[in-house]
This record gives structure tokens, C-alpha cells and sequence, in this order.
């Protein structure tokens, strides 16, 4: 299995440039918030759009021709990170709450109202 990661970082560096600099030309085309996650390898998606504009931006910047393989890295995953991962227990263990005398609550009933929403009390 591979998953997909987002080089623009990498890129920028190899170019001699940066996020801010990048950020600065794409204005009005790519947010510098999504620049910088870009660079930063925190995006998790991006869209087709957002990807052509960067592209773009990038070729003004440099000269050159850029293609989304210049900023995209499939790696991948070995099968043992895989089953850890299946494997884990992410549940910590946790003690038995202590309700108190009254046991446990009951809570308040919930309703819903249509055009209001749904409401927690007395009807």
C-alpha cells in the first residue's frame, strides 16, 4: 500500500525559495494558510484548483515547467506498520466511574422541535 505526501517543501528549498515568497505571489489565487501547510507537508487533501494555481505560481517564480509529480511523493507502507496500527489498543484503561449514592443519572428527555431543533428538558 502507498500513501501520497506533498513535497512543495522540499521543492521550495531545492529552488531556492519560499513558503512566504510563494505565498506573496499566489495572492488572490492560493491562501497563505493553505501555502503554508502545503510547505509544511500538513495538508491532507488539496484541491485540483488550489494544486493548478500553486503549479502556476511555481513557473512564474522559476521559469520552468512544474507538474504535480514535482510536488507529490507516493511512499510506501510497510504491512508490520499496517497491523500495528490494526493491532493497537488505543483504550486506555480506565477505572469504573463512581456514580455516587444515587447510582447513575437519568438524564433529561430530548425532543425535537420542528424549525427549533432538538431540546433537552420538559416537554
Amino acid at each position: 500500500m502507498r500513501s501520497v505526501h506533498f513535497t512543495l517543501g522540499q521543492y521550495l528549498a531545492a529552488h531556492g525559495l519560499t513558503a512566504y515568497r510563494l505565498a506573496e505571489a499566489a495572492q488572490g489565487r492560493v491562501s497563505r494558510k493553505t501555502v503554508y501547510a502545503l510547505a509544511r507537508g500538513a495538508a491532507a487533501r488539496v484541491d485540483l484548483a488550489t494544486l493548478g494555481a500553486v503549479i502556476t505560481t511555481l513557473e512564474e517564480l522559476t521559469g520552468q515547467e512544474v507538474t504535480p509529480a514535482d510536488l507529490l511523493e507516493a511512499r510506501q507502507i510497510s504491512e508490520s506498520s499496517l497491523d500495528e496500527w490494526e493491532n493497537a489498543d488505543l483504550m486506555p484503561l480506565l477505572s469504573e466511574y463512581d456514580w455516587g449514592a444515587g447510582g447513575e443519572s437519568q438524564g433529561e428527555a430530548v425532543r425535537y422541535i420542528p424549525g427549533v431543533g432538538f431540546v433537552a428538558g420538559p416537554s
